[in-house]
């Protein structure tokens, strides 16, 4: 018997849609509170739609916020400015969503073409806040579910992991724990082994969460290197340094990565001395 695994936005959005009706479920009881409180009781059936299409609207989310989240990892190098545009895109979208369930709500609960100004602003200012954190953990979650889940991480030891590509026209399979280093080259990377180097169709940013930290590290914003197949490092004249390969290919790092990859390559150097 046959088994189909989900595509990935049909899974993502299946989780979106669960996280807020979870999300919405949890404030209904404040929610029925303040009707009372104002001498309203809430219909069921409203109330149901009114979560039903609520969730939806979230769920739409999901595929803008996952790729995002694969963009611009919220554990990246550069947490500051990945947390920055997560946090911009949230409150952007938190604005988009109340905007639409004040159109909805008017339509469909209200009867009317539109909602009103002081019906918005009213809206912005009760909900804003929460559901741009609601989004916001939403983000977190699906960082964290990338992290537990992705295949190279769960099923298969770093560094052993084969990759599939296309030589003239055939299938055929690179070890990743032959690749020297890795450049991205429009929407390919060259997976450079020995005296070949293998395109694949994937960018750098989501590929470099299939390789192993420890061995892999990223030297520019267009290469990363396996660290231990470094065996010298030299230092140039604007600040960036070149990388001298074991097999006597020369890399170029850039300043901004120049700490980081020496720090890594002192590490593998003291646990191992490297081999001429």
């Amino acid at each position: 018997m046959s088994t189909h695994k989900l595509p990935d936005w049909l899974r993502s959005c299946g989780c979106a849609f669960a996280y807020w009706i979870v999300f919405l479920l949890a404030l209904e009881p404040g929610n029925i509170l303040h009707a009372r409180s104002m001498g309203h009781v809430l219909a069921f059936d409203r109330e149901a739609l009114r979560i039903g299409v609520a969730a939806l609207l979230g769920c739409s989310t999901a595929p803008l916020l996952v790729a995002l989240n694969r963009r611009y990892p919220v554990l990246d190098r550069q947490k500051t400015r990945s947390l920055a545009i997560h946090a911009a895109g949230a409150a952007s979208l938190s604005c988009v969503l109340i905007l639409i369930s004040c159109l909805l709500a008017a339509w469909i609960l209200m009867g009317k073409p539109l909602p009103t100004v002081p019906e918005i602003r009213s809206q912005l200012a009760a909900n804003w806040l929460l559901l741009t954190f609601a989004l916001g953990a939403f983000t977190v979650l699906s960082h964290a579910m990338n992290r537990t889940g992705s295949p190279a991480r769960s099923h298969a030891p770093p560094g052993v992991e084969k990759i599939p590509v296309k030589t003239r026209g055939r299938l055929a399979y690179v070890d990743l724990a032959s690749v020297e280093w890795i450049e991205a080259q429009g929407n390919y990377l060259a997976l450079h082994a020995g005296n070949r180097a293998h395109l694949i169709r994937a960018t750098l940013q989501a590929f470099s969460a299939r390789l192993d930290p420890n061995r892999f590290v990223r030297v520019h914003r267009r290469v990363i290197v396996a660290v231990d197949l470094v065996r010298e490092i030299q230092p140039l004249a604007n600040g960036d340094s070149a990388l001298i390969l074991r097999n006597g290919h020369t890399i170029r790092a850039s300043r901004s990565y120049r700490e980081s990859v020496r720090t890594r390559w002192t590490e593998v150097m003291t646990r191992q001395p490297p081999i001429y």
